[in-house]
């Protein structure tokens, strides 16, 4: 892992000596690979330790005492706890990348039929889920720091304006604006001009704590319309219950071995309906250094505690935007996870800064 990981996280299990690291880190690989148990004949077939079976058995043996595996049944091998990947992605995983093959087939995926961000992200959540056979989800781009680059007027009949607003994000905010029946009507083209001069260069939310009657004071004939523009953007930073989250791939959940239970299926499928729940989890990336990884029981959803997730930020214009990530068994391939994560956080912040200045 990165050093800053590293750094910013810590370990909450006991230490343990490099050949139980090993020993763990071996049984993670093969439990991810093979979804059965892992023994200690198994281990001594697939990898030279330099050691008897039985001392691998015996390493075995105080891990799960230790709470990094654990024994599904008692003439079974061992599989990884919660505490056992932990300790794996923090301390012993290996970064991987995208083979070149892989990487340019996602790149050339990544091109809209349509200047949309929301197809935008579909498609990359698309990709992603499809790199790792995981379920994909992600934010849409924040509104709150976003700065607005351009903004029109138009006239639809006569007492109706269609105001649209395009962010430096990538996102276009667009609302039908209504007048009473004595308001004067206005001249588009002097209204797009207006707007600009007030609007563009600033935060939406500079501009919902600002003051119409000083942004008027060089054109009070323009204060209607500067007030509903400015409603309409109050509206848009309202916190809403209704969370924009994109999602794909949820097929991948239902062909885990691990969900073949009906019972832990659908306490996973119900939770993924509930956009706040996923996007608890989003949030938990949003705030988090790099890469955030949430193991199992470290779950804020108690649903989803079967669950890993593997989540980053994205970057428009520089600017954190939003996050995406990944939804799986525990029995996660991590290394995997966070590449393809990485690969398209980067690519999607690259796309929206793109569209962001054509």
């Amino acid at each position: 892992m990165r050093p800053s990981d590293t750094e910013m996280r810590s370990i909450s299990g006991p230490p343990i000596d490099v050949r139980k690291q090993i020993i763990l880190k071996a049984v993670v690989t093969d439990y991810v690979r093979t979804v059965e148990p892992v023994g200690s004949h198994t281990l001594m077939t697939r990898y030279e330790f330099g050691v008897k079976s039985a001392t691998i058995r015996n390493e075995m043996a105080e891990l799960a005492e230790l709470g990094y595996l654990q024994q599904p049944h008692t003439s079974s091998g061992r599989i990884p706890s919660d505490l056992g990947y932990r300790f794996y992605v923090d301390r012993l995983m290996e970064d991987v990348q995208l083979n070149a093959m892989e990487a340019a087939r996602a790149r050339n995926r990544m091109h809209p039929r349509r200047s949309e961000i929301e197809i935008i992200i579909e498609q990359t959540c698309r990709i992603l889920s499809d790199l790792v056979h995981y379920t994909s989800v992600a934010t849409q781009p924040a509104v709150q720091d976003a700065v607005v680059t351009h903004i029109s007027i138009a006239n639809v009949g006569h007492r109706k304006m269609l105001a649209v607003v395009v962010l430096d994000n990538g996102r276009v905010l667009h609302e039908l604006l209504e007048f009473d029946a004595g308001s004067a009507r206005l001249d588009a083209v002097l209204a797009t001009n207006f707007l600009l001069r007030k609007l563009s260069g600033r935060t939406l939310q500079s501009l919902n704590s600002a003051s119409s009657d000083t942004m008027c004071e060089d054109a009070a004939d323009m204060k209607d319309l500067l007030l509903k523009v400015l409603e309409f953007i109050k509206r848009e930073l309202e916190p809403t219950d209704e969370v924009d989250i994109h999602m794909e791939g949820t097929s991948y959940i239902v062909q885990q071995p691990e969900f073949k239970d009906a019972y832990r299926l659908e306490a996973v499928l119900s939770a993924l309906e509930e956009r706040s729940a996923i996007y608890r989890l989003l949030s938990s990336a949003y705030l988090g250094p790099d890469v955030t990884v949430v193991i199992g029981s470290e779950n804020p959803v108690d649903e989803m505690q079967d669950c890993s997730f593997v989540g980053t930020k994205y970057r428009v214009n520089g600017r954190v935007a939003g996050t995406i990530g990944v939804l799986g068994p525990t029995r996660m391939d991590y290394p995997r996870a966070v590449s393809a994560v990485e690969f398209m956080a980067y690519n999607l912040g690259d796309m929206l800064t793109a569209l962001s200045v054509e």
